[in-house]
């Protein structure tokens, strides 16, 4: 069973998420925390203001940058959670990493599963099909070994995340334009979510 929280960002979506895990009936207390889409990034307190958000609602946060850990400490904490949270920063960067690691095919059998799964803004997007649509909103070059866009497979739509917030009004619009007639875009914005209960979603 999926049990997913996408946000586009953690920060401004607390309370929901305290209902998420509320309504969901999820006791755990240890979160997974993985800031590495972050890595790359000039801008970087959104990570930090989400790890105070989580500290608020009662979760224990385990840090893990899997760029720098290895694989099998990686393997071994990824197989142990009972939450994974990943933070958003650059999509292609994320999923690099994610498979540098042969940690997207894990990450996907996790989360079908049953651990929860929070996803905030690129931590979000790695859940499509493919990410390739997220070229207009993250810059594709800070992942030069990413020979591939395949996402997770997890979801059966395509997340648009700060739709229509700053910095990201003219990206998001124009992702939206190139995109939505061809792929099932669903729009959130910094205020809002959506719930993945195994293939249902709702923005709320």
């Amino acid at each position: 069973m999926q049990t997913i929280f996408l946000t586009s960002y953690i920060a401004g979506t607390g309370q929901k998420l305290a209902d998420f895990m509320q309504n969901n009936k999820i006791n755990s207390k240890r979160v997974l925390f993985i800031p590495t889409a972050g890595n790359v990034e000039g801008y970087t307190k959104y990570i930090d203001e989400g790890k105070s958000v989580l500290t608020q609602l009662g979760l224990k946060l385990d840090l893990l940058d899997i760029a720098t850990a290895d694989i099998r400490q990686c393997h071994t904490a990824f197989s142990a959670a009972e939450i994974i949270c990943i933070t958003g920063g650059n999509t292609f960067y994320l999923l690099q990493e994610l498979k540098r690691k042969n940690l997207d095919r894990l990450l996907a059998q996790r989360i079908a599963e049953g651990c929860v799964y929070i996803g905030e803004s690129a931590g979000a997007i790695i859940l499509a099909a493919d990410i390739e649509y997220n070229k207009i909103m993250d810059d594709s070059s800070l992942a030069p070994e990413l020979n591939n866009y395949t996402g997770l497979n997890c979801i059966d739509f395509y997340p648009l995340p700060h739709y229509i917030d700053e910095p990201f009004v003219q990206s998001a619009r124009q992702t939206y334009a190139e995109y939505s007639k061809r792929l099932n875009l669903v729009t959130f914005n910094n205020s809002q979510a959506i719930v993945v209960i195994n293939h249902n979603y709702v923005v709320v």
